[in-house]
């Protein structure tokens, strides 16, 4: 890959890193809200304990997304340092630059893509 074009995507990984990680702390920020409840309102209709556990829940799938974004993202970084970025990291062929516009962190080609959402997904206990 050409050196402008490396740069290009460089720039917009760290752009990203940068907007997702801002995302991480404003979920991180609410998770902290929600868990503050205020123990001295005892005429809700329901125990805003119970409010706050489910909003926390949400809460928390989306800081797990966030997180597992911001990691591919950095792979991405990394494997921009040691020349391996645009190479999928399954079978080492180019990954196409339309698929690289759409997902700069992205670590496998299209069709290694499609094989592993194909596949059955073994779900940890």
């Amino acid at each position: 890959m050409r050196p402008e074009k490396l740069n290009q995507f460089q720039a917009a990984l760290i752009k990203l890193s940068e907007r997702v990680g801002g995302e991480v702390n404003q979920v991180v920020a609410s998770i902290h809200a929600d868990v503050d409840v205020k123990p001295d309102i005892s005429s809700a209709p329901v125990h805003l304990a119970d409010i706050a556990a489910d909003a926390v829940d949400v809460d928390l799938e989306i800081l797990h997304a966030e997180r597992d974004l911001l990691d591919q993202i950095r792979s991405a970084l990394k494997r921009i340092e040691d020349g391996t970025f645009g190479r999928c990291v399954e079978c080492d062929k180019e990954i196409a630059d339309q698929r690289l516009r759409a997902l700069p962190y992205t670590a496998v080609c299209v069709q290694c893509a499609r094989v592993a959402s194909e596949s059955p997904q073994i779900e940890s206990a």
